[in-house]
């Protein structure tokens, strides 16, 4: 269930795109992961692919008055042709790697995420982001993260019932449990999903992990969109999580000096 659920003919497509993306933009490409269903593990048969990039530029691009864009964004059909938005089968968003540091230092755990990630498309994974990220994170920008990530889609979509779905509560449930995770792991909560779960197991009841894992299966079967019933045990535990007041009472300090030496690094290609 963990090997990465990306095909060989996918993968060819998201390398063509990085290196088409690199000429256009006149960028090199640091390193372009998946970072979305199929980095979690709970992917559908027809789940697309959300790419994330981080990109540096010449020198020269950053000393001028008018400094270039720190967005990139692209999207592509299922044939790797560029295409709009809502047709997409290949998402693309990237970050010029000063942004990138920036969020970074913040402790933003999407950028934690994209340097974790274990499916990597094009380039490396810098290693000093990795360390910092694993070892300097600030735990309570991760708890709030996600603890708001588990309390927004329940809110909208679960105790509304406007879309009870099982991708929706296992959306819902990522945030609980990663949440979990850093406040009794004291660490980065893993990426696949299923591992968060089993390092859970003495901490979120059995029935409620059972159900969870069921879902994760279900999702996988393509019946992510199916509508289901409201689960009264689950949503009462997602209820009772949001409630408590609980946080992370320990607080690693970061070594900023290890991003800027890397970022100096890189731009200036020492």
């Amino acid at each position: 269930m963990n090997n990465p659920p990306v095909s060989k003919e996918a993968s060819c497509k998201i390398i063509r795109i990085c290196k088409s993306l690199e000429k256009q933009h006149k960028i090199r490409i640091l390193f372009a992961v998946e970072n979305g269903s199929r980095a979690w593990r709970i992917e559908s048969e027809d789940s697309d692919y959300d790419v994330r990039l981080v990109f540096v530029r010449h020198l020269e691009e950053y000393i001028k008055i008018n400094k270039p864009t720190e967005v990139l964004e692209a999207w592509y059909d299922d044939k790797g042709k560029p295409c709009s938005p809502d047709q997409a089968f290949i998402d693309v968003v990237g970050f010029d790697v000063f942004k990138y540091v920036k969020m970074l230092a913040a402790s933003n755990p999407t950028m934690i995420e994209w340097v974790l990630s274990d499916i990597v498309y094009y380039g490396t994974q810098d290693k000093a982001f990795k360390s910092f990220a694993l070892k300097s994170f600030e735990p309570k920008a991760l708890y709030y993260h996600y603890k708001s990530m588990c309390n927004s889609n329940y809110q909208k979509y679960l105790k509304s019932r406007n879309l009870v779905t099982y991708k929706k509560y296992l959306y819902s449930y990522r945030g609980l449990v990663n949440a979990k995770w850093v406040l009794h792991k004291k660490t980065v909560p893993p990426i696949i999903f299923s591992e968060a779960l089993k390092g859970m197991k003495k901490i979120i009841p059995e029935n409620i992990i059972d159900k969870i894992t069921f879902m994760i299966k279900a999702k996988s079967s393509g019946k992510e969109k199916d509508r289901i019933d409201n689960i009264f045990e689950m949503d009462e535990y997602i209820e009772a999580f949001i409630k408590q007041d609980q946080e992370p009472d320990y607080n690693p300090k970061p070594n900023l000096k290890i991003l800027d030496d890397e970022l100096r690094k890189i731009v200036l290609k020492r």
